[in-house]
Protein backbone atom coordinates (compact mmCIF):
# COMPACT_ATOMS: atom_id res chain seq x y z
CA UNK A 1 0.00 0.00 0.00
CA UNK A 2 1.06 3.02 -1.00
CA UNK A 3 1.91 6.32 1.40
CA UNK A 4 -1.22 8.16 -0.75
CA UNK A 5 -3.43 5.28 -0.33
CA UNK A 6 -2.99 4.96 3.33
CA UNK A 7 -3.76 8.30 3.66
CA UNK A 8 -6.92 8.32 1.44
CA UNK A 9 -8.32 4.44 3.05
CA UNK A 10 -6.74 5.29 6.74
CA UNK A 11 -4.64 2.63 6.41
CA UNK A 12 -5.01 -1.35 7.41
CA UNK A 13 -5.98 -1.20 10.53
CA UNK A 14 -9.25 1.13 9.95
CA UNK A 15 -10.05 -0.46 7.15
CA UNK A 16 -10.19 -4.31 9.30
CA UNK A 17 -11.67 -2.27 12.23
CA UNK A 18 -15.02 -0.95 10.08
CA UNK A 19 -15.36 -4.49 8.69
CA UNK A 20 -15.08 -6.11 12.38
CA UNK A 21 -17.91 -3.80 13.25
CA UNK A 22 -19.80 -3.75 9.93
CA UNK A 23 -19.85 -7.61 10.66
CA UNK A 24 -20.77 -7.32 14.35
CA UNK A 25 -23.08 -4.46 14.06
CA UNK A 26 -25.03 -7.25 11.54
CA UNK A 27 -24.84 -9.79 13.70
CA UNK A 28 -26.22 -8.29 16.62
CA UNK A 29 -29.44 -7.63 14.26
CA UNK A 30 -29.36 -11.39 13.35
CA UNK A 31 -29.35 -12.02 17.24
CA UNK A 32 -32.23 -9.64 18.08
CA UNK A 33 -34.47 -11.18 15.00
CA UNK A 34 -33.48 -14.35 16.54
CA UNK A 35 -34.57 -13.54 20.23
CA UNK A 36 -36.95 -10.95 19.74
CA UNK A 37 -40.23 -11.63 22.30
CA UNK A 38 -43.24 -12.35 19.72
CA UNK A 39 -41.82 -13.01 16.88
CA UNK A 40 -39.71 -10.22 14.27
CA UNK A 41 -41.64 -7.63 12.72
CA UNK A 42 -42.32 -7.97 8.58
CA UNK A 43 -39.74 -4.92 8.44
CA UNK A 44 -36.87 -6.17 10.52
CA UNK A 45 -37.55 -9.90 8.72
CA UNK A 46 -37.18 -7.96 5.13
CA UNK A 47 -33.99 -6.19 6.81
CA UNK A 48 -32.24 -9.73 7.84
CA UNK A 49 -33.20 -11.55 4.83
CA UNK A 50 -32.49 -8.81 2.32
CA UNK A 51 -29.87 -6.25 4.21
CA UNK A 52 -28.35 -7.96 7.35
CA UNK A 53 -27.57 -11.25 5.95
CA UNK A 54 -25.93 -10.61 3.14
CA UNK A 55 -23.66 -8.26 4.98
CA UNK A 56 -22.67 -10.54 7.25
CA UNK A 57 -21.86 -13.58 4.90
CA UNK A 58 -19.80 -10.53 2.60
CA UNK A 59 -17.87 -8.86 5.28
CA UNK A 60 -17.09 -12.75 7.10
CA UNK A 61 -15.79 -13.80 3.89
CA UNK A 62 -13.96 -10.60 3.08
CA UNK A 63 -12.00 -10.68 6.35
CA UNK A 64 -11.59 -14.21 5.89
CA UNK A 65 -10.24 -13.94 2.03
CA UNK A 66 -8.74 -10.63 2.40
CA UNK A 67 -5.17 -11.19 1.83
CA UNK A 68 -6.27 -12.71 -1.77
CA UNK A 69 -8.59 -10.13 -2.88
CA UNK A 70 -5.52 -7.69 -1.88
CA UNK A 71 -3.48 -10.06 -4.25
CA UNK A 72 -5.97 -9.77 -6.95
CA UNK A 73 -6.79 -5.96 -7.15
CA UNK A 74 -2.82 -5.70 -7.16
CA UNK A 75 -2.50 -7.91 -10.46
CA UNK A 76 -5.43 -5.78 -12.21
CA UNK A 77 -4.26 -2.33 -11.05
CA UNK A 78 -1.14 -3.57 -13.14
CA UNK A 79 -3.02 -4.63 -16.20
CA UNK A 80 -4.67 -1.17 -16.50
Amino acid sequence: MTAITARRTGGGKKIRDRQRLAHLMAGVALVAYVYVPGGPSAALEAAVRWVILPVLAGSGVLMWQWPKVRRWARKQGRRS
